[in-house]
């Protein structure tokens, strides 16, 4: 401490005198240019979605609205015991994403992140909360974009106003609220849940570390996954409780948890990767068997859980209704393909999965 306070002192001189800068410093540090020729910046750079809040009946409601109101709007459903910051795990590819003209929303769940957590609340409950924003946002017709543990939410959701559904994609998303489902292991207890679940919400590297994942390339990947870890399990004073994460997993065996995807007619676009552990290609198949119009289904060689952000470009795609093409990359450019003319074996995704070494 002593040691920096005396480099302070030598910088900035004492009692605010702005210390004399020799020339030589000047040259060595600096590159010789007019300063009247820098750019500045008039806005601020993104560094983040922006919270808002809404309060509905006592009950305050955690959302992100990013994109301009023109562009098509999709509800994000992250993977389970996420919160909303989850979204920015996908925005490695937001210059694409506003491009293609998508707004995504994403509403925070119970006793996540900001959310108060309400052990009475299930799924049809977040189905209204996100219906609540949406309203106020004077937002109709929506997307869904669900990830894993999310899908359990995305078929509730679209159960209950599937006039207004444009389409629903699942990237590695669980099949547990679907009336295909395998059915679940109502057996353990809310204790015996807790104390399995502590060990991750004390120490969410351990609930969001992906070792071997190709998005490990992304800069800064991996250190926002545990920046939503620690947001879920934390920001709203949790302290690491499991209580929220263990709702979260007995949610499956409640009375109501299955859905009725029969009164659902959009187009369902699933995401899987063969060699995924947690969320099996069976999952994808259960999908296939409960929705009547599934117009893309496709399983990734060799991939596994972070299938979803390895191809979120394809997925950007289809979620902007180019589903007719396929994003590859072309002689060092990104491009959008027509799909009857993408060679067999061609590199998919944008460029920047190949010049980082991503096979």
């Amino acid at each position: 401490m002593k040691r920096l306070h005396l480099a302070a002192i030598a910088a900035y001189g004492i009692g605010g005198a702005t210390p004399a800068i020799s020339d030589d410093i000047v040259a060595a540090d600096l590159p010789p240019r007019d300063p009247e020729a820098f750019r500045l910046q008039d806005e601020f750079d993104h560094i983040g979605a922006e919270v808002h809040s809404l309060s509905k009946d006592g009950r305050v409601s955690f959302y992100i609205d990013e994109g301009n109101e023109q562009d098509r709007p999709v509800v994000f459903i992250g993977g389970q015991g996420t919160s909303l910051e989850a979204f920015q795990l996908t925005e490695f590819a937001r210059t694409m994403r506003e491009e293609l003209g998508l707004r995504i929303i994403s509403v925070e769940r119970n006793g996540f992140g900001e959310s108060e957590f309400d052990p009475s609340l299930g799924y049809t409950d977040y189905a209204d909360e996100v219906l609540t924003v949406l309203d106020h946002l004077g937002i109709d017709k929506f997307a869904i974009m669900a990830i894993s543990g999310g899908g359990a939410y995305a078929a509730h959701l679209a159960e209950a106003v599937p006039d207004r559904v444009i389409s629903i994609h699942a990237g590695a998303a669980v099949s547990r609220t679907l009336p295909t489902r395998t059915e679940p292991d109502c057996s353990r207890s809310a204790e015996d849940w807790n104390e399995s679940l502590a060990a991750y919400t004390h120490n969410p590297k351990d609930w969001w570390g992906v070792p071997g994942s190709p998005v490990l390339v992304i800069p800064g990947w991996q250190t926002k996954a545990y920046a939503d870890g620690t947001r879920s399990f934390y920001v709203g004073g949790q302290l690491g409780d499991p209580a929220a994460l263990t709702h979260e997993s007995m949610l499956v065996c409640g009375q109501d948890a299955v859905a009725d995807t029969t009164k659902i007619q959009a187009p369902v676009y699933l995401y899987y990767g063969e060699a995924d552990e947690a969320v099996p290609v069976e999952e994808m198949r259960q999908w296939q068997s409960a929705f009547s119009n599934v117009v893309k289904a496709v399983v990734y060689p060799g991939e596994g859980h972070t299938v979803q952000y390895r191809h979120w470009d394809q997925i950007l795609a289809d979620m902007a209704g180019y589903d007719d093409y396929t994003v590859t990359c072309r002689e060092g450019a990104s491009r959008l393909i027509p799909n009857k003319d993408v060679d067999e074996g061609e590199f998919l995704g944008i460029c920047a999965w190949q010049t980082q070494g991503t096979d």
